[in-house]
């Protein structure tokens, strides 16, 4: 009796197509730049293909859909076929990861290096994405079972709800390098576990404190050493630090046995809410990587006091803009401490206090399933409460709070931030005008122009505004076009694109529609925030029409290719996060003629 070898199941083959969608996408061993569509009776019909040479004389097609999202197409089925010297029988299916990765792995040894680590990211991502199958209606049935909450308790049941979903772009999201199934179980947010803090007792010397902890001291239910066990004396000259306990086991000098307060998991695993006070989040250095082998979630020395300038900067704008601050809040987060070791860092997140009330959900969960409500989204609970149950009014509200912000920074003041979806809070309230409000954490990404920012606020200025004012000089930027790059591929792709693709489905009027309405809320804070008077600003303005509305092509993130593939110098990349393509289809051009000539 012959036995018969289980085909891929559901998970491995969702993996498998965002997998070669990606690698399309990034023109991985140039499938891209070196293919075309094509028609061959060798091939089966019901699908169109895309077909590539590979270097030893293979050629890969692929089964493809029209997008026009990030790429013209996308890969429709979890699927490749082979053909060429090495398949003399005919074309060969491929329709699992592991045959997929052997298909597609490169043949020089610095790439070699790349696709191995990029092999275990596929399977770890596997692994959980099983793991999420089995978690998933757990959690949502155990959240259905407890009434909803408004602020920040709900926020955390938003965000592990918000865990249970891929990124919108990068196909292996799911994985978080090195952990453990007992691992996740005990301190990934889609579980919603709470456990206690751990302590490091560490010599002041070694540490860098905020301003700000410096002027306050620690927080009320922040032990000091002596309360740790250390000597009395211990007090003057030591400090205690809180470590996650994933960061612990791994081997922190100065680790005490005492533990506490306890602590549930965010969206980012690393950061996590007191138990006692949901509103204060403390970020923490973990010892994973997450989208990608090189995109470490550990703390290095400088990226908080980066995070605590730009921070300064934006609250020095929302003073001068009365309209910008009825809509838009930023989290607290000038009370931070690093060290030269990148697993002894924490920064403390408070929340504004008014928002105790207020429904709060991470734009990354706005499309998660509703508990309370099967076959709808938070999305649609949010509309139905707001809008009349009118998903394309609730966009509209959206996306004119989060566009007029985004605009206001890069035309009148020189800033783009990375503000992607698991940074940006949705706040709504019942029975005021201003009844969506945005709120933005994690700033230390942002691009600034200095020169620009600087001659805007003038004496508002809270501080320099020079690059010698960041610890990472790639913050500070001299050529515009960075900031049309970053607005483009995380404020447009991830927190406008990714949502509207999702939302409309197989709706194409909608979708339509949705752009349409996003561009011309572009346009309208375009004729707002460009000062006529300022140079820089009409230049700002003139780039926006050039490279974004009227632009053929967009940039696009190239995320696995720089986060695990191929090394920076390799690529000539100063920052794994900003490696573009200028591949993408400008969809909110193509969405404003489709919504004109729709009937």
């Amino acid at each position: 009796m012959t036995a018969t070898v289980p085909g891929p199941d559901v998970a491995e083959r969702d993996l498998l197509r965002r997998v070669l969608d990606a690698l399309l996408r990034e023109d991985h061993l140039g499938l891209a730049s070196t293919g075309a569509l094509v028609r061959d009776p060798a091939l089966p019909a019901d699908q169109t293909w895309w077909r590539a040479p590979l270097r030893d004389g293979r050629r890969v097609a692929l089964p493809v859909r029209p997008d026009g999202f990030l790429a013209e197409h996308a890969v429709a089925a979890p699927m490749l076929v082979l053909d060429g010297p090495d398949a003399a029988a005919g074309p060969a299916v491929v329709d699992t990861m592991a045959g997929a990765l052997a298909a597609l792995a490169p043949d020089d040894a610095e790439a070699r290096a790349g696709w191995a680590d990029f092999t275990e990211e596929c399977a770890q991502a596997l692994a959980t994405a099983r793991l999420h199958e089995r978690a998933g209606p757990r959690l949502r049935a155990r959240l259905a079972g407890e009434a909803p909450v408004a602020g920040f308790a709900g926020l955390l049941r938003h965000e592990a709800l918000a865990a249970l979903r891929d990124h919108p772009v990068h196909p292996t999201g799911r994985c978080r390098w090195g952990l453990s199934e007992a691992e996740l179980r005990r301190y990934a947010p889609e579980f919603r576990p709470s456990f206690p803090l751990r302590w490091a007792i560490v010599p002041r010397a070694r540490l860098r404190l905020s301003p700000a902890f410096e002027a306050a001291g620690p927080p009320r239910w922040w032990p000091y050493p002596s309360q740790l066990g250390a000597e009395p004396g211990a007090d003057r000259d030591h400090l205690a630090v809180p470590v996650h306990p994933l960061t612990a086991d791994r081997g922190i000098p100065g680790l005490v046995a005492a533990t506490g307060p306890a602590v549930t998991p965010t969206l980012s695993t690393r950061t996590v809410a007191l138990d006692a006070e949901p509103g204060v989040h403390l970020k923490l250095p973990l010892p994973t990587a997450t989208l990608g082998r090189r995109n470490r979630r550990t703390i290095a020395p400088g990226t908080l006091a980066d995070g605590d300038t730009v921070h300064r900067l934006l609250a020095a704008v929302l003073r001068r803009e009365p309209r910008l601050r009825r809509r838009i809040l930023l989290a607290d987060e000038s009370q931070w401490l690093d060290s030269p070791d990148e697993l002894l860092a924490v920064l403390v997140r408070r929340y504004p206090a008014e928002l105790t009330g207020d429904t709060l959900v991470p734009v990354a969960a706005l499309l998660a399933a509703d508990p309370h409500h099967p076959g709808s989204t938070l999305l649609d609970k949010l509309a139905a409460r707001h809008t009349g149950a009118d998903p394309v009014l609730w966009f509209d509200a959206y996306f004119s709070a989060l566009l007029d912000w985004h605009l206001a920074l890069w035309l009148r003041y020189g800033i783009a931030l990375e503000a992607h979806q698991q940074n940006i809070v949705i706040a709504t309230r019942d029975g005021e005008p201003d009844w969506l409000r945005l709120v933005y954490k994690d700033d230390d990404g942002a691009r600034i122009d200095c020169a620009r920012l600087a001659a805007v606020l003038g004496p508002d200025a809270p501080l320099p505004v020079e690059p010698a004012a960041f610890h990472d000089r790639r913050i500070a930027v001299s050529d515009p076009a960075e900031l049309a790059d970053l607005v483009v591929t995380i404020t447009l792709h991830l927190c406008v694109g990714a949502l509207v693709v999702e939302h409309a489905g197989a709706d194409t009027h909608r979708r339509a529609r949705l752009f349409a309405l996003a561009g011309t809320r572009i346009e309208e804070a375009a004729l707002r925030w460009c000062d006529p008077g300022d140079p820089g600003s009409v230049a700002a303005a003139g780039l926006l029409r050039r490279h974004v509305l009227e632009a053929d092509r967009w940039p696009i993130k190239a995320m696995v290719t720089a986060g695990t593939l191929l090394p920076k110098h390799r690529l000539g990349c100063a920052d794994v996060n900003k490696h573009y393509r200028r591949s993408g289809p400008n969809y909110l051009r193509t969405g404003r003629r489709t919504e004109r000539s729709a009937p």
